[in-house]
């Protein structure tokens, strides 16, 4: 076993999936720099993935510009990368809505990826996706320690994670009081 300061982490954060939780868990938002810090401790991060979708400029000129300005804020944090899906445009009865595409796929892909090519020993998961839990077998599978990082109630979180992933770490509002903006 290696000692904690050799340890390697990566954090994969499904943005949209860590965005709501904090607001309708903690009505509030965070700074993710503080938020990803605290899981890394002594250990060596070697990255920081956020999973999102671009919101299109014309249909929503105001949420562009919110969204373009927070990437800007956490592209500025060290070892983060921003892995951009899609939103995909969607009608039903008339009402237009859109709906969010390949980001889940690409934080699976990446997850499961970076343990086969030993990229970290220990990865966190931020989100309460149970759709994740074959890329967390895939990641275990190479030996590799998954850590469900769970945000809100009973009725959010995820099953699925919590039975496939090596642990569950709960945020609950004491760990997160020092991030909140």
């Amino acid at each position: 076993m290696k000692n904690s300061k050799d340890r390697k982490i990566s954090i994969y954060i499904d943005g949209s999936n860590l965005y709501f939780s904090i607001k309708n868990t903690f009505h509030c938002k965070i700074d993710i720099e503080k938020f990803c810090k605290k899981f890394v401790v002594n250990n060596r991060l070697i990255k920081i993935n956020y999973y999102t979708a671009p919101i299109e400029q014309f249909s929503n000129p105001k949420m562009y510009a919110e969204q373009q300005s927070f990437f800007e804020k956490i592209k500025k944090i060290d070892k983060l990368n921003i892995i951009l899906g899609r939103l995909e445009k969607r009608k039903r009865e008339g009402d237009i809505y859109y709906v969010e595409k390949a980001s889940d796929v690409n934080l699976a892909l990446d997850l499961a990826l970076d343990a086969q090519k030993d990229i970290y020993d220990e990865a966190y998961l931020i989100s309460n996706d149970g759709d994740f839990s074959g890329a967390v077998l895939a990641a275990k599978g190479f030996g590799k320690k998954v850590i469900y990082v769970a945000i809100g109630n009973r009725k959010v979180l995820s099953h699925h994670l919590k039975k496939v992933a090596s642990q569950t770490f709960y945020v609950i509002e004491e760990f997160i009081k020092d991030c909140i903006l």
